[in-house]
């Protein structure tokens, strides 16, 4: 590949005028929106609404960030769209729209929103993928991801977000079919070739540290956002500036030997002041090791060695949004929420979704013995 640039800017707040000013200078090196929107495009805006959280929670793609790249695209002759796929589209009666603040960004810019549903078959290296159908008829994909941490690939950005694509449950069978963290992230990069957006940018005003990307995560200000053409770069450059090194996230490694983004910095060229990305000491995943090895060294292991969802009962609310996201289900709720952890996955989707924080991945038995 050629080499890729990623641009990356100050931002300090969430006021308007501060995100119209840094998504502007954050796009000037990459040639304006003008570079990517033409008149009477349609437009998709691919924003990360995992679950329905608080813009604070930093859980989601904060919607003043939605709406100034909504109304740019407005601006520049597009047809704006902007939708996503939540793990979890609903919190104890408020919808992820209504609680992320979407739907009053969707408003502001006169956009469309669209909840996936329907989807289009795509395949690639023999597995079959379904995709939201907007995703394919659009004109542009922008996609803007959140900077946060993952307890499974340790961090998420503008590839994890495109799973975002996939409608419904079709996420879910993703999980199933592909339960280690090789496997996982494999699939990520089919979902990364099939879907290929052409501009991402990331929100990164305040972020995520910790056990990501839910609310078991600890919001932190990174105070910027960055862009670029190259998902794999824009990622790599801000998972290093989190403090993980070349090759600690599997799927950008994977990435770049399939010769869909470029993952190694001497590659990348940084447009904009460096000393934005000096982030200090982060609170980040422990790496895995042994999920970072071959699939057929770890399937003997998977249902042995592996995280596993633990819970606060004190936060419980039974509210029953882990049971709806399980893959596997494995999870029944009464007073609180129950675990048949013989069957579980270690996807740590529940973890994902749980609107109150109630569940903390952590180490099973054999993982604690063996020192991970």
């Amino acid at each position: 590949m050629e080499n890729s640039t990623v641009a990356i800017t100050p931002c300090r707040n969430y006021s308007l005028e501060e995100v119209r000013s840094a998504f502007t200078a954050c796009l000037a090196p990459l040639g304006g929106l003008g570079a990517f929107v033409k008149p009477g495009m349609k437009v998709l805006i691919k924003p990360n609404l995992l679950t329905a959280a608080l813009p604070e929670k930093a859980v989601t793609t904060h919607p003043l960030v939605i709406r100034v790249v909504a109304e740019a695209v407005r601006s520049a002759g597009g047809v704006v769209w902007i939708g996503d796929s939540p793990a979890a589209e609903v919190n104890e009666g408020v919808s992820v729209w209504d609680m992320s603040g979407v739907g009053e960004a969707v408003s502001a810019s006169s956009a469309r929103l669209l909840k996936f549903k329907g989807a289009y078959m795509r395949r690639t290296n023999g597995i079959e993928y379904y995709l939201a159908r907007p995703v394919l008829d659009a004109d542009l994909v922008i996609n803007l991801p959140k900077m946060k941490t993952h307890t499974l690939t340790r961090f998420t950005g503008a590839v994890k977000n495109l799973l975002g694509t996939l409608p419904g449950g079709r996420k879910r069978e993703i999980h199933v079919r592909a339960p280690g963290v090789t496997e996982f992230s494999r699939a990520l990069v089919d979902i990364l070739e099939l879907v290929r957006p052409q501009l991402n940018i990331m929100d990164g005003v305040l972020g995520m540290e910790g056990n990501g990307p839910g609310t078991s995560g600890t919001p932190r200000a990174y105070n910027l956002l960055a862009a670029s053409t190259d998902a794999v770069a824009l990622d790599s450059v801000m998972a290093a500036a989190m403090g993980f090194h070349p090759g600690g996230v599997l799927h950008l490694a994977q990435a770049e030997e399939r010769g869909l983004g470029n993952h190694h910095s001497d590659r990348i060229h940084i447009e904009g002041d460096r000393s934005i990305l000096q982030l200090g000491k982060l609170d980040l995943p422990k790496a895995r090791w042994f999920l970072d090895m071959p699939s057929w060294f770890t399937a003997p292991f998977q249902d042995k060695i592996k995280l596993e969802p633990r819970i606060d009962p004190a936060k419980c609310t039974a509210c029953g949004t882990c049971a709806e996201s399980c893959p596997t289900d494995v999870i029944t709720v009464e007073q609180i929420a129950m675990f048949d952890l013989s069957k579980c996955i270690g996807c740590m989707c529940c973890v994902e979704v749980c609107p109150h924080g109630a569940l903390i991945p952590k180490p099973n038995l054999l993982a604690r013995l063996v020192g991970i």
